[in-house]
């Protein structure tokens, strides 16, 4: 099957254009559209995700500077007992059940042998192995450990300490065991949508705070600066329902938009339609009045002689002055009949004429005396412009002659006060153009579209075949002839004719 064949019969099904032109268009915009709203509202939620993530990171932060902030007061307080045992063991014994975060405090000497502690030891413990305790007798500043199980509670936990240093001597360390629960509570009371998981420096899991579908969430994560520690914040996302909802709305957006651009463009379609069955039946109506003008014209033409004859003898026969008169105008009347039987005679079928190649400045030349004699008779100034080139055009020069004659007649009649008529030649690529303008009385936009049909004049005794003549002409040459005309500004007629570079006659 041929592609034109298959278009025919694609644009005989009107259902099938209404698919192909209307409804697969809007879904595939539709899904896009839902697509890229899935896309700009998965960022969002990102930075969303992002924004709790940075306020439970510093959360955690502030909540454990507070902690070290307390514990470091409390070292103070210590500092002042001079290794006076009892009197740290009085202060973290009042000091324990203020505040809930620890679940107990821990005296150790410098080799790491836990002195005090507010919680029972069954056994002796040393703490000199632990990581914190190493960096807080080097560093003689306060150390946080990794979350680690307490060998005197056994909880899961973390440990402060916090060296006593006096006069550049390390007198004791001060040792806290921080509830993860506390910190993992400061963030259940902060939640608003979001789930949040913290995670050590190895990847395991914290704290867990909050609850969220895992299908369909996103996430973004923070590192807290006082410990390795990353705080990963999720955040619900429904992708489908915001995949359907947008779908939905857009569809029905496109939908409307694309069945009022089908509409305007059956609309178009139709009226172009039209405009060509107008052509065609005017093409068929000009072609029925050619054929009838034709015989209508050879009809006419014969008995039309031998009355033009017998009115010369009775003229020649009756000098009477009064018949003389009556004679002139049953002549004139001929003439006119004749001229007009004339006119319909290049209406009808073409005639087999023998086109020779003539210079178009040549066949104007030869018409300026009648056209200079009539501009002068109305008034009218005459300017004809001349190419500098010859312009060889295939015709039969009585016929483009007539065609010019009729164009500058109409000029004149257009301008009754007097105006300027302006005849140019050119050469225009391998075309030869005519223009013949008038700054007259102009014309309508709809006497221009009916200018060239048969019969249509605005004289009162115009025959309304001198356009449509000269348009026959002009066609059977594969020429062109079009009308630019403004109301009160003047009317200007454009011939073009194909250069014949045959040697002109």
């Amino acid at each position: 099957m041929s592609f034109l064949r298959f278009f025919t019969l694609l644009f005989k099904n009107k259902w099938l254009i209404y698919i192909l032109l209307t409804l697969i268009p809007s879904l595939a915009i539709s899904s896009y559209m839902g697509q890229h709203q899935v896309s700009v509202t998965e960022g969002e939620y990102k930075e969303k995700a992002q924004e709790y993530a940075n306020f439970h990171a510093m959360t955690i932060e502030n909540f454990l500077g507070e902690t070290v902030g307390r514990l470091e007061m409390l070292a103070t307080s210590i500092k002042v007992q001079n290794n006076n045992l009892n009197g740290v063991e009085k202060i973290l014994r009042e000091t324990m059940g203020k505040d809930p975060r620890f679940s107990g405090f821990y005296w150790a000497s410098t080799n790491g042998d836990l002195l005090i502690s507010t919680n029972k030891i069954n056994s002796p413990v040393n703490v000199s192995d632990r990581t914190y305790f190493q960096e807080a007798i080097q560093s003689e500043k306060t150390s946080i450990s990794e979350p680690h199980f307490g060998r005197v509670t056994g909880r899961y936990i973390i440990s402060i300490a916090t060296p006593i240093v006096n006069h550049g001597e390390i007198q004791g360390v001060l040792v806290a065991s921080l509830r993860i629960d506390e910190i993992e509570t400061a963030i259940q009371n902060l939640l608003k949508d979001e789930m949040i998981i913290v995670y050590d420096g190895n990847g395991k899991q914290l704290i867990k705070a909050g609850f969220i579908p895992k299908k369909d969430s996103v996430k973004s994560s923070m590192n807290v600066s006082q410990v390795p520690w990353t705080i990963s914040a999720f955040v619900a996302f429904d992708n489908e329902l915001i995949f359907w909802k947008n779908f939905f709305i857009s569809l029905a957006v496109i939908l409307i938009i694309t069945n009022i651009l089908f509409l305007l463009a059956k609309y178009v379609l139709l009226h172009q339609r039209l405009k060509k069955e107008k052509a065609q039946t005017e093409i068929q109506k000009l072609e029925l009045i050619s054929n009838l003008a034709a015989s209508t014209a050879h009809e006419i033409r014969n008995p039309l002689t031998g009355i033009k004859g017998l009115v010369k003898l009775l003229s020649e026969e009756n000098g009477d002055e009064k018949a003389q008169r009556y004679f002139n105008v049953i002549q004139t009347e001929i003439d006119r009949i004749n001229a007009i039987v004339s006119e319909l005679l290049v209406l009808g079928k073409p005639t087999a004429y023998t086109l020779k190649t003539y210079n178009a400045n040549d066949i104007i030349a030869e018409i300026f005396p009648i056209i200079h004699s009539e501009t002068n008779f109305m008034n009218v100034e005459l300017n004809i412009q001349y190419a500098e080139e010859d312009l060889p055009v295939s015709c039969v020069k009585d016929h483009l002659k007539q065609v010019i004659l009729n164009l500058t007649k109409n000029s004149i009649h257009a301008m009754p006060s007097g105006g300027k008529l302006t005849i140019q030649l050119e050469k225009e690529a391998d075309n030869c153009k005519i223009t013949v303008a008038d700054n007259g009385v102009g014309m309508q936009k709809d006497q221009i579209s009916q200018a060239f049909n048969p019969f249509y004049t605005l004289k009162k005794d115009g025959s309304g075949l001198g356009l449509t003549v000269c348009k026959r002409i002009i066609e059977s040459y594969d020429g062109d002839i079009s009308i630019k005309s403004m109301p009160n500004e003047g009317t200007e007629v454009e011939i073009t004719l194909p250069l014949s570079f045959e040697k002109k006659s």
